[in-house]
Formats: structure tokens, sequence, C-alpha cells
């Protein structure tokens, strides 16, 4: 279960959220698309601020994030992304206790 987990929050800039979302968007299909240690990569919008977003990713191991983070499709978005940014934040954990996910 000791899978790698990664938390990552963006401040973006408010002119820059269309243009960021569009770009996260097409890294987060192909991280579990086309990367086998890639198991979630879930973006999320803050309540109370659009301009927080947060990702929850989930890798088989850190060695899996570490292949993650040399892909292109992870490198153009940094890129890209990086002059978007206000601010970031970002927490590396270990998964411990994940019930299965209910359909629906």
């Amino acid at each position: 279960m000791n899978k790698f987990v990664l938390l990552v929050e963006f401040d973006v800039d408010p002119s820059s959220l269309d243009a960021f979302m569009s770009l996260i968007d097409i890294n987060a299909r192909a991280s579990v698309a086309d990367e086998p240690g890639c198991y979630q990569f879930d973006v999320m919008q803050t309540l109370d601020d659009p301009n927080k977003i947060v990702l929850y990713e989930v890798y088989a191991s850190e060695q899996a994030f570490q292949a993650h983070m040399g892909m292109a499709h992870t490198q153009t978005f940094l890129a890209a992304a990086k002059p978007m940014l206000r601010g970031q934040r970002v927490l590396r954990m270990s998964r411990k206790v994940a019930p299965p996910i209910k359909a629906g």
C-alpha cells in the first residue's frame, strides 16, 4: 500500500486560469494514459478561491514519480505553466489507507 502521493497546490494568476486548466488537463490525461506507474491524477479547484488548483497524484513509487517528471508532456506543462503561477506548494506523502473508489 505504500504508494507515493503528491499533493500540489497552485495559485494561478486569474488572467491565465483558462489556459492553465487546458494545460493541466492535457498533462493529467497523458500521465494516467501513458505512464504505467501513474495510478491517479485528479485536478481540483477550491470552492473559496477558483485560482487555487490542487492536484492529487498517486504513483506506484517515488521512482515512478521521477519518471513522470521526465516525461515530455510533464516538461511541456511545467515550462508553459510557470509564468502563469503566483505560487506553488508541494506535499510528498506515502499512502497508507485507500478504500476502493465507489462507482456512481
